[in-house]
């Protein structure tokens, strides 16, 4: 912010005179002014989850798309729970997570990520992608449609809900995310609400291209669901080597 030129107030309890000045300094200046909030200064919210009527949560969705993955398949999951959820599956496993392309911090660019790396390889490359992710960068779609390679393979998680920042609702289960992505060029959409939907779905992407898996599960991770212990760096390191050798044919 001080290298931009942008003035701003770290916020504490004495919040009313600081937010006074922010308005005075914006109206004088005619110009933004940041509020930079420090982590836990506010008090829990909770959002009231609306119910979908799904039988799996996230976690337990993801647990089944894990399990219908070979080991030279590549995965690209989207930032928040959902990478956080995988890389735990993996630890419980015991598996490294050489395979895996956790998109820290970048909302919406999971599918152009797992596009580009699929162009780069003839393995498998699974996009596991949140319909908050989905709806922010929609306009990727057509693109990654109508020229993703064969071993591009699309998985859309929906719970209607930005989950990893709150649970702020968004409009993922009141648009049609099928047609959508039929709209866009995707061959086939197939619907999966159950362990069994989401393996007998994952056979056919195996399989065929231009198909995507949407699948629709319920809000709520576990309270105690942690955060990669490794760096990013480090995981894309291990993914880059492993992904080398792949190109390689070892």
């Amino acid at each position: 912010l001080e290298a931009m030129g942008v003035p701003y107030e770290v916020l504490s309890e004495d919040w009313r005179p600081q937010l006074e000045r922010c308005l005075d300094d914006m109206k004088e200046g005619a110009r933004p002014v940041a509020l930079v909030v420090p982590k836990d200064i506010f008090g829990s919210y909770a959002f009231a989850a609306e119910d979908n009527g799904a039988l799996m949560s996230r976690e337990e969705a993801l647990e089944a798309v894990l399990d219908g993955l070979g080991d030279d398949d590549f995965i690209v999951s989207t930032t928040g729970k959902t990478s956080r959820e995988i890389f735990e599956i993996r630890e419980r496993r015991g598996q490294g997570h050489a395979n895996d392309f956790l998109t820290v911090g970048g909302m919406g660019h999971t599918s152009s990520i797992a596009f580009g790396m699929a162009i780069g390889t003839d393995k498998d490359v699974w996009c596991v992608d949140g319909d908050g992710s989905f709806l922010m960068h929609m306009g990727a779609f057509s693109v990654i449609a109508q020229n993703a390679p064969a071993n591009f393979k699309y998985i859309l998680n929906n719970n209607g809900a930005h989950e990893s920042v709150g649970g702020q609702p968004t409009v993922g289960q009141r648009i049609d995310v099928p047609a959508i992505l039929k709209a866009s060029g995707f061959e086939r959409v197939i619907e999966a609400s159950t362990s069994e939907d989401i393996s007998s779905g994952m056979e056919v992407l195996a399989k065929n291209a231009k198909t995507a898996l949407v699948i629709t599960t319920h809000q709520g991770s576990r309270g105690d669901l942690g955060r990669p212990t490794t760096a990013p760096q480090e995981n894309k390191a291990a993914m880059m080597e492993k992904f080398a050798r792949c190109r390689q044919g070892a």
